[in-house]
């Protein structure tokens, strides 16, 4: 893609390797399973004899191979030992159910998979792979698979580390799906750059060996991967393995080790803050606190503020293709005014309009990020359309509406696909959710629009709510600032939102529920 920088980069194999001579004798990774510690040496000598060891069986330079784990200690391993031998690594979401696996596995054209030892699994799997393709468990084995944890060769059997091209394709990570198969988003080993270093330009990470991190964010999400666990490497850092998120697990673990980087999604710091016996000197270690994947309610981001009192703050806004092109520090106070990324060029483009519409100060549009900086990805795996769709004449159309201010900063009001237009008013959902979620009895809320003879949409409000009505919150919203045609007209309590695989709300769903709850 024109504009990428071609002749100087670190992969992430480098970014490792390199700390790993820096301080070869430092603890690099602790499992959280067995208390295992392998310092940066030790990292790299594992990651190469597994690296020899997939080599082995056949997979080379250039395959494409899945990985399909937990945060497993052996998942960290597998990824960086693929890495290391060429293979092209695809992080499909563990959760997915086995038949969408599947059909990643096929689109994708994926020639290997590392995954649990389940059977269900494997054998959806072992129809979308080709026939002689190696299957790797962990967890023992199934039938024919290979027990990961035995996956071993001389790491002296490997070819010599030689830096690919920068826009070779070195990852490919997949988006959510909220409507419809997940896409492969492909990113190229010059990506890595940024998608790592702008957690110390932006968030904070001062480099060293005082750095201790614990990996909350899932390894197939890009902030999981790039941000949390490449990036506390490259720092020098100390990575504590979380392999399922248990609040009282992470909190012991917070306090023992005295973690000092936390990146997280607002649900796992609500979870931190309801661990019996909470007490915010136990939390006094961590220096950095960023967080991402949704908003936090002012509530909440008030009480993590007030209990992480040491840390700094910063909320990212980021696509699995760009990874970072906005960020809040110190978000307290301004839950949705956003400044650019330091690796990142934006635009607010007119929506509809071509991407060199360019809309004036105040005015809404769509939030359009420079495709040909670093760490945009090279488009998605044989989904031309979708590239197409995406990728403009350089530019990357999010999805997401924001207002530019005066002195640069952008408001983010929501989503294109997700306004509801009542009574020819355009009204964010996440405007009206905000104002919901400070109510103290309503712990989830989504809005949505529902089809009216008089309005051509009508504002439901999908809560999750115990001890509040609909006349209560509606009391709420009229008590509010938000304006009187933005107030939901109709609410349908539920014991839980349906969300996908990625934690995200499907509202298309919320639709046919809606729908169901209010016929009569």
């Amino acid at each position: 893609m024109s504009g990428r920088i071609t002749d100087k980069m670190q992969t992430v194999w480098d970014h490792v390797r390199l700390a790993a001579a820096r301080t070869p004798d430092h603890p690099a990774i602790v499992d959280d399973r067995t208390d295992r510690r392998l310092t940066f040496s030790e990292l790299i000598a594992e990651v190469e004899a597994m690296a020899a060891g997939f080599a082995i069986a056949g997979i080379a330079d250039g395959n494409r191979v899945a990985t399909m784990l937990p945060n497993v200690l052996e998942h960290a391993i597998a990824i960086l030992a693929l890495h290391r031998l060429g293979a092209v690594v695809c992080m499909i979401n563990p959760r997915l159910k086995p038949d969408e696996a599947a059909a990643l596995i096929g689109d994708g054209e994926i020639t290997g998979l590392v995954c649990l030892a389940d059977e269900t699994i494997i054998t959806a799997a072992r129809g979308a792979l080709p026939s002689a393709a190696p299957v790797f468990t962990f967890g023992g084995t199934v039938g024919d698979t290979r027990d990961l944890e035995a996956c071993r060769g001389a790491a002296d059997s490997l070819a010599p580390w030689q830096a690919p091209a920068a826009d070779a394709l070195a990852f490919v990570m997949y988006t959510s799906g909220t409507t419809g198969l997940p896409k492969g988003v492909m990113i190229p080993h010059g990506a890595s750059d940024g998608r790592v270093l702008f957690v110390p330009v932006q968030c904070g990470l001062r480099h060293g060996t005082h750095n201790r991190a614990l990996g909350l964010m899932p390894l197939f999400h890009a902030v999981g991967f790039h941000a949390c666990f490449v990036a506390t490497l490259s720092m020098n850092g100390t990575y504590y393995v979380h392999s399922a998120f248990d609040p009282v697990a992470a909190h012991a673990v917070i306090r023992d080790n005295a973690i000092t980087y936390l990146f997280g999604a607002p649900a796992h710091f609500h979870a931190l803050l309801a661990v019996p016996g909470f007490d915010p000197v136990d939390v006094g270690s961590v220096e950095t606190l960023a967080y991402a994947g949704a908003a936090m309610p002012g509530p909440l981001l008030e009480r993590v503020d007030a209990a992480f009192s040491a840390a700094r703050m910063t909320n990212i806004y980021g696509t699995t293709e760009t990874m970072n092109a906005l960020y809040l520090p110190d978000p307290v106070g301004w839950p949705t005014r956003y400044r650019p990324g330091f690796y990142s060029n934006i635009r607010v483009g007119r929506i509809g309009g071509s991407v060199e519409d360019i809309c004036e100060i105040g005015e809404e549009g769509e939030l359009l990020v420079d495709a040909t900086a670093d760490a945009t990805f090279l488009g998605y795996l044989n989904r031309p359309d979708a590239t197409a769709e995406k990728l403009a004449d350089g530019w990357y159309r999010t999805g997401d509406i924001v207002a530019r201010r005066v002195d640069g900063d952008l408001d983010l009001r929501g989503r294109v696909d997700d306004m509801v237009v009542s009574g020819g008013e355009n009204i964010h959902p996440e405007e009206v959710e905000a104002v919901l979620m400070q109510h103290e009895a309503v712990t989830e809320a989504a809005i949505i629009g529902m089809p009216d003879d008089q309005w051509t949409e009508r504002v439901v409000a999908c809560v999750v709510a115990k001890g509040a009505d609909a006349a209560a919150l509606d009391a709420w919203c009229q008590d509010s600032t938000l304006a009187n045609y933005k107030r939901p007209r109709d609410y349908v309590f539920l014991d839980v939102l349906p969300r996908n695989a990625a934690n995200k709300v499907l509202r298309r769903e919320l639709k046919l529920r809606a729908a169901e709850v209010l016929k009569d």
